[in-house]
């Protein structure tokens, strides 16, 4: 009986510990994500209404196996909550779980925030949204499948349910990859970030490919610049772009050449991020001494500042101490010479020796003569 109520205890708890809530107004960041996430992102129809915004999706029906592509998201029609945030999915399948593009061949290469997640949240603008993914086309040929489904809160929503919209199947083509195409390396990602006012070059990998060109631009321009390339190694190329500072973004523009084939490529782009802390153990731990003694030093300088003012007495012992020392000396030597003189006795039966009661010995009486006389 006892061990059912410790259980049942148990399972109270943990029910009591569980959210109640059903909705996360202040969005749980990008990420990858299956489509239902397990229900905890409003998968469940109990925990979700229909949104009424309208997604539209633009996408090439056909793509070179391993090559680049775009996937372009306008959403319209939003009705969100205060905050105007949206949670927009890229999927491969509707399934529940593998639905990420990458379960089914493909590669992001970068997202609208500029990461590389399938699952990203951004602020809508007056009830829309635009965003695009760039990816690398799956290896495998045939029919591929791109799904969009967005979620995201209202206004009136009284049950802090999740609103939810999803487009049908866009199907896309994947086609034999030309020989001698140039076309990115597999893995390659674009950088997410760099750090402000940082000039360093990027590093660009591809296969196929003979001549790179790269044009920038600043985010919100529309007139593009070309970039310095380098090649370092065998499709290796290293990318000069300028630096940026604050919240700046740079977009630039990947243009592959083999022979007759010219592949240009969508564009990404690169945000910028504060400096990062670069500091040593050592460099923190004399930071901390240092912080010590200006503590201890400002404690001493307020000991002297409420020290009590005005005019000091002067304690001068300089007598006292004469007097220990006096009491402290020896007698004077005529003193002692009468004292151990008087003490002596003389003794008959020994002539010219004297006895000392004190030290238990005879002492040479200094008034006899070496022969014996006095």
């Amino acid at each position: 009986m006892k061990s059912r109520i410790i259980a049942l205890s148990a399972i109270l708890i943990l029910l009591l510990a569980t959210s109640s809530g059903v909705a996360n107004p202040g969005g749980k960041g990008d990420s990858n994500r299956d489509y239902t996430c397990g229900g905890s992102c409003h998968g469940d129809p109990s925990l979700s209404s229909d949104s009424t915004a309208i997604i539209n999706v633009e996408m090439k029906s056909t793509a070179y196996s391993s090559t680049t592509t775009e996937v372009s998201v306008s959403i319209s029609d939003l009705d969100t909550s205060d905050n105007g945030l949206v949670g927009i999915f890229l999927l491969g399948s509707k399934n529940g779980n593998d639905d990420n593009p990458e379960d089914h061949g493909w590669t992001i290469i970068q997202d609208p925030n500029g990461g590389s997640s399938n699952y990203v949240e951004v602020v809508s603008s007056e009830n829309q949204v635009t965003v695009s993914w760039v990816l690398l086309a799956p290896e495998d040929l045939g029919e591929k499948e791109i799904y969009v489904s967005i979620h995201h809160g209202s206004y009136y929503n009284h049950n802090n349910k999740a609103f939810i919209g999803e487009t049908d199947a866009f199907t896309v083509n994947i086609e034999p990859i030309p020989e001698n195409y140039p076309t990115l390396a597999d893995g390659w990602t674009s950088p997410e970030e760099r750090i402000s006012g940082d000039s360093s070059t990027i590093t660009v990998r591809t296969v196929n490919t003979e001549s790179l060109m790269v044009y920038w631009r600043l985010s919100g321009e529309s007139q593009s610049h070309q970039a310095t390339v380098e090649m370092v190694s065998e499709q290796e190329w290293e990318v000069s772009l300028p630096a940026t500072l604050g919240d700046t973004r740079i977009e630039y523009q990947i243009v592959a050449t083999m022979g007759d084939f010219s592949n240009r490529m969508p564009w990404l782009s690169m945000g910028t991020s504060e400096p990062y802390f670069d500091g040593t153990s050592l460099g923190a731990n004399l930071q901390s001494i240092s912080f010590a003694l200006i503590i201890l030093g400002f404690m001493v300088s307020l000991q002297s500042w409420f020290a009590p003012r005005g005019v000091r007495k002067i304690i001068d012992n300089t007598a006292e101490v004469d007097k220990s020392i006096n009491d402290d000396q020896e007698l004077p030597v005529t003193d002692l010479d009468n004292e151990y003189w008087s003490r002596l006795m003389k003794s008959e039966e020994n002539p010219g020796w004297l006895w000392d009661p004190i030290e238990n010995e005879w002492v040479a009486d200094p008034a006899v003569t070496p022969g014996g006389d006095e």
